[in-house]
């Protein structure tokens, strides 16, 4: 029993390091890790176009693809500027569509694949300097 309680204890600790290491590499301009920058867009229809504004005071790395193969976008995004899919949000709704969103010069760390959609569907993921 006390050996159980000792990994307990040590598991602990271990996940209080890594929560703490976690949290400062994410830290904005800390290095090779950042947060993901999806809370600042807002995916809205414009025009007939579905879209978003980037509303993150700076560039934005987007990855994007309807899972049907018809659209797929690999481009940064500058602040203040607008990406539109170029068709309408019932009509992109009417797909399973992916995007990630990472600043400039940074990739999410899971591959963007269809076999991780769970996971970036949730936002769980974040991202490293390319």
């Amino acid at each position: 029993m006390k050996r159980q309680l000792g990994l307990v204890a040590a598991g602990m600790l271990a996940s209080a390091f890594l929560r703490t290491t976690l949290h400062a590499a994410t830290e904005q301009g800390s290095g090779d890790t950042r947060l993901h920058l999806e809370a600042c867009l807002k995916w809205t229809e414009r025009d007939g176009s579905f879209g978003f504004a980037n509303a993150c005071g700076e560039p934005v790395a987007l990855l994007f693809i309807q899972l049907n193969g018809r659209q797929r976008f690999d481009r940064v995004v500058k602040p203040d500027e607008r990406f539109d899919t170029g068709e309408p949000e019932k009509t992109v709704n009417a797909t399973d569509w992916l995007f990630t969103a990472c600043p400039a010069d940074f990739v999410p760390n899971v591959p963007f694949t269809a076999e991780n959609q769970t996971q970036i569907l949730k936002g769980q993921y974040e991202c490293v300097r390319k």
